[in-house]
């Protein structure tokens, strides 16, 4: 039996949410699964063009524009979360490098000759 548009947009509704929860919860590794059945929901609700304007109302009814501004806002915040803790990383490590290589020059003249 196939979906009607408004089966579609409630499915892609609560994908959506699921992701939103996932990401308050940092489970970044269950986030990739979600985002593939989402994307399948919305291939298939693309599929239906000839009902863009059945579409237009239910996603309007389902309050769709904020539950997709609220999972942009949240992934964007993620997003910079982690690209500041890998710059932390990156840091450390060029630290801890150079720190090491201060030390093994440093030997060289400890030594006598």
């Amino acid at each position: 039996m196939e979906k009607s548009v408004e089966d579609l947009l409630r499915e892609y509704k609560n994908y959506t949410v699921d992701i939103i929860n996932l990401l308050e919860k940092e489970s970044f590794d269950s986030i990739e699964d979600k985002m593939m059945e989402r994307q399948c929901a919305l291939d298939e609700l693309v599929s239906k063009l000839d009902q863009k304007y059945e579409a237009r109302i239910f996603y309007n009814e389902l309050n769709m524009k904020e539950v997709e501004d609220k999972v942009q806002k949240l992934m964007k915040k993620k997003t910079l979360i982690i690209k500041e803790k890998l710059d932390n990383i990156s840091k450390n490590k060029m630290a801890s490098s150079a720190y090491v290589k201060g030390i093994n020059s440093a030997k060289i003249f400890s030594k006598k000759i």
